[in-house]
């Protein structure tokens, strides 16, 4: 006897698909987001800040609501309507 089901996506994964897919349709990077959450300021800590941003991804760990926060407000430049729950909606 076999059973099949789907592994559903922890939501961190969902989070960090969602921003990588939204980031990609708009030529940008999380260097491009810590940038824009260090009010466009390019120094260790704007470093520090997309290396946080980039480990949490590469683990698909959930951020901390300052770090998503961060993110959807970024984001918000492309799509106006954009929604906290449209970050970790399935597709």
């Amino acid at each position: 006897m076999t059973f099949k089901f789907k592994i559903q996506p922890t939501p961190g994964s969902l989070f960090w698909t969602n921003v990588t897919k939204m980031l990609k349709e708009n030529n940008e990077s999380l260097r491009s987001v810590a940038l824009h959450m260090r009010d466009g300021v390019n120094d260790k800590k704007t470093l520090a800040l997309y290396d946080k941003l980039y480990r949490y991804k590469r683990e698909a760990i959930n951020p901390p609501n300052v770090l998503a926060n961060g993110v959807l407000s970024y984001l918000k430049k492309f799509d106006e309507y954009l929604m906290f729950s449209d970050l970790y909606a399935e597709e």
